[in-house]
């Protein structure tokens, strides 16, 4: 299997809040488990795509985990270990709102690997889990590397399904199906596309380097410069006739279009 676009992180400071406010544009909202100091819920579309609203739970992880960051404690852990946690604090160190995104591989060990062949400083990866609310423990690894241009990129030990629960969740009331289109803010255009097609595109891709997106599986990347003013852009396609951007307060920063 070739990279597949997996998801979008949507950090938000109340993840009831962010259930609610997703739920009342019309999806529906698949709660997703704890993953220690974090908790999550899930949107996901029928072609095994999704957005992951993430925040810290709220019990005496969220203040601690926070302070703890921004004193800097986490990230000086992080760097010791050369992990992708030094990527993944980025998430609760910032501003709310979408943070990250992340691609599906089969074999992370031999893209890691050919990553820091290349030249890459990769951050060595660890495995997570997550306790679903049917106590069902899904497990997979992450890894990737500093440069945020590029995504985390994420292997399944447990099935997918385990996961990302695809049955009966993937009918939207407001009649988005699938994500055909994530819009990505970088610092610089050229450099970036030179970037991903090198390092996520299958070879057979490379007689399509003057296209202007880039396909991860059935997604397509664009590249925005820094006149796009949010981080993410989605573009979802919808039963639905009428074209309409939905809210992006409600939204938590991300513009997503139906179309």
């Amino acid at each position: 299997m070739s990279a597949r676009f997996d998801h979008v992180v949507v950090f938000v400071p109340s993840l009831e809040k962010a259930i609610n406010d997703f739920t009342d544009l019309g999806f529906n909202v698949t709660r997703g488990g704890a993953h220690g100091s974090t908790e999550n819920a899930l949107i996901i579309f029928s072609n095994q795509s999704y957005i992951e609203l993430l925040a810290l739970r709220r019990v005496w992880f969220a203040p601690f985990v926070r302070v703890a960051s921004r004193l800097g404690i986490l990230e000086h852990l992080a760097e010791r270990k050369g992990n992708i946690f030094c990527r993944l604090l980025l998430w609760v160190n910032g501003e709310f709102g979408p943070v990250d995104w992340c691609v599906r591989v089969n074999d992370l060990a031999a893209k890691l690997s050919y990553w820091k062949d290349e030249g890459l400083q990769v951050l060595k990866s660890e495995s997570f889990s997550r306790t679903r609310l049917d106590g069902q423990v899904p497990r997979w690894y992450l890894g990737g590397t500093r440069n945020i241009d590029l995504p985390v990129l994420i292997e399944d030990i447990t099935p997918f399904d385990d996961r990302v629960p695809l049955t009966g969740v993937a009918a939207h009331p407001n009649g988005a199906e699938k994500l055909v289109q994530m819009t990505l803010r970088v610092s610089d255009k050229l450099s970036a596309d030179k970037m991903l097609r090198k390092f996520l595109l299958p070879k057979v891709c490379d007689s399509n380097v003057d296209d202007e997106d880039i396909s991860i599986g059935d997604v397509k990347v664009r590249l925005a410069d820094h006149s796009m003013t949010r981080k993410f852009a989605l573009t979802l396609s919808s039963t639905e006739l009428q074209v309409q951007q939905l809210d992006t307060t409600k939204c938590h920063g991300l513009t997503i279009d139906l179309v």
